[in-house]
This record gives C-alpha cells, structure tokens and sequence, in this order.
C-alpha cells in the first residue's frame, strides 16, 4: 500500500490560477502547494467543527481540543479568537468554591 495516494480533482479556473501564483511564489510544484492548502483546509475544518460542537454542549473542552488536533490552551485561544462567548459565570466559579 502506498503511503501517498494520488488523486486527481477538478478545479475552477479562478482556484487554479491561485494555485499557480502561490506555485510561483513560493518556488513549489503544484502537488507540493495543493497539499499545503488542503492540509491547511483540513486543519481548520477539525478546529471549526470541533467548537461548533463544544458550543453546542455535544463534547467537552478537553475532548473538543483532541478534536481539533490542539492542545487545551490552543484551542481556547482558538475558541476566544473565533467569538465563542463561555456561559460559564462568576456565580457558577463562587457556588464551585463553595
């Protein structure tokens, strides 16, 4: 079994062309720069999909960072930074001191 497997996709003309100016940029073939990308994309997807699941109350913290493939502190910032708003209170911080 490989450990790389090719495929082959279809993309419009303008996402090409983007390709191509980051292809030249970055003095990288093609396949080098579209795999940067869709790791890139993929990365992100895990880290949105994982707080829109957080923020839903599916999974917890700990389990939302693992999602995301970030440690805990990560993924708060990452939360905070994306808007995500705790509703987790001062009075619930003081009845848990209690």
């Amino acid at each position: 079994m490989y450990e790389n497997m090719p495929i082959g996709i279809r993309l419009p003309k303008k996402t090409l062309q983007m390709l191509l100016e980051i292809e030249e940029e970055e003095g990288e073939d093609r396949s080098t720069v579209a795999r940067r990308m869709l790791f890139r994309g993929l990365a992100e997807y895990r880290k949105e999909k994982a707080l829109q699941k957080y923020s839903g109350g599916k999974i917890s913290i700990s389990e939302a960072a693992k999602l995301a493939g970030l440690n805990l502190w990560e993924f708060e910032g990452f939360a905070v930074a994306s808007g995500f708003k705790s509703s987790y209170s001062i009075e619930d911080l003081e009845r848990e001191l209690e």
